[in-house]
């Protein structure tokens, strides 16, 4: 029986032996870049690698919403990557692939920016990047990705997309004190982001289940 297992064992390393040091490559080459940068400028490492209300003393429910939003925003981008890689191994029509494929990194980026605030803090100390230009780079993106998959992009449920763009502007309304909230400014400013990142995380499933069927099943019923 330990001698069938450990077989096994070196026929799976031989076979996936590339996916193992991809897989072992990605935290390592992370966690020296951290080391690097944290020795650099003079910042505890612990600093880099703890969880933030581990460092500040904060309470286990500090920031739920925001980190909550974070897992949707990295179910997203799971979501449309393996989709994009799919549908790349299966040959399917070009647009569909492109539009999972885009929306996966722009989902990544949008994430990134979720958790790091890059929008508003990142670049502070090295110069000053209004935040208006990211909000206008991300629209771009949005814009970018509908213009050249279009056809594609209506045959999905284009309205649930579009509800989770509403959610998004309705939280930078409250957030630019376009329509001001005097009472509890940042649970309608975040609950808007949070629900805008639950639409769009569920408007990529489905497509990512519409596309995926159309080849696995006939008719894509």
């Amino acid at each position: 029986m330990i001698k069938e297992i450990f077989s096994t064992a070196l026929i799976r390393i031989k076979t996936n032996y590339v996916a193992y040091l991809i897989s072992f490559s990605i935290p390592l080459i992370i966690l020296f870049i951290t080391y690097k940068v944290g020795r650099m400028l003079g910042i505890d490492l612990g600093d880099l690698t703890r969880d933030p209300n581990t460092i500040l003393k904060g309470h286990t429910y500090t920031g739920m919403i925001s980190n909550a939003g974070i897992f949707f925003w990295s179910a997203s981008a799971t979501i449309c990557f393996f989709t994009a890689v799919f549908l790349y191994r299966m040959k399917a029509p070009r647009k569909q692939f492109m539009l999972m494929l885009f929306a996966g990194l722009l989902s990544f980026i949008l994430g990134f920016d979720d958790v790091f605030q890059m929008h508003e803090k990142m670049f502070s100390n090295i110069r000053y990047v209004p935040e208006e230009l990211f909000f206008l780079a991300y629209a771009f993106c949005i814009v970018f990705i509908v213009i050249i998959c279009f056809e594609t992009f209506l045959e999905t449920d284009f309205v649930l997309w579009s509800l989770a763009l509403f959610m998004f502007m309705m939280s930078l309304v409250v957030d630019k004190e376009i329509i001001k909230v005097d009472a509890d400014h940042a649970f309608w400013e975040d609950g808007f982001k949070f629900t805008g990142i639950i639409l769009w995380a569920t408007y990529y499933l489905r497509t990512a289940m519409m596309f995926i069927l159309q080849h696995v099943r006939p008719n894509g019923k």
